[in-house]
């Protein structure tokens, strides 16, 4: 049977935090902690099944970050570049991308920036 949980946001001792309490138990996390259980929980769902689907449910509604911070840099020892998001709520998430995938999304962007500009007569 399931416990009853809930999570929360709550002003403890003058700052706040994320209560997280199931059944009698809880325990409150400042945003340090927050993003360890983030990234912890992350790594053990990456090893879950059934996985991540790799296309993007059409019914699914994301939360978008707006005009992200990015970082691209190429790694010393992989054939490709690194790309790194952040996102305010997930913090930096890192993609290796190999030669082919830097060209299929150099055409996505390119092919969008194009559409842009035709739709608001933007200069190249």
């Amino acid at each position: 049977m399931p416990r009853p949980m809930s999570v929360e946001v709550v002003n403890a001792y003058g700052r706040q935090s994320v209560r997280i309490a199931i059944d009698d138990a809880a325990v409150l996390l400042d945003a340090e902690d927050v993003d360890a259980v983030i990234q912890h929980l992350s790594y053990l769902r990456a090893a879950m099944r059934p996985e991540v689907p790799k296309d993007p449910p059409r019914d699914q509604q994301y939360v978008l970050e707006m005009d992200p911070c990015w970082h691209s840099e190429k790694h010393l020892l992989y054939d490709g570049a690194v790309l790194l998001l952040r996102h305010s709520g997930l913090g930096w998430a890192g993609f290796a991308l190999p030669p082919h995938s830097l060209q299929q999304l150099c055409g996505a962007l390119t092919h969008h920036l194009a559409a842009l500009r035709d739709e608001h007569c933007m200069p190249n």
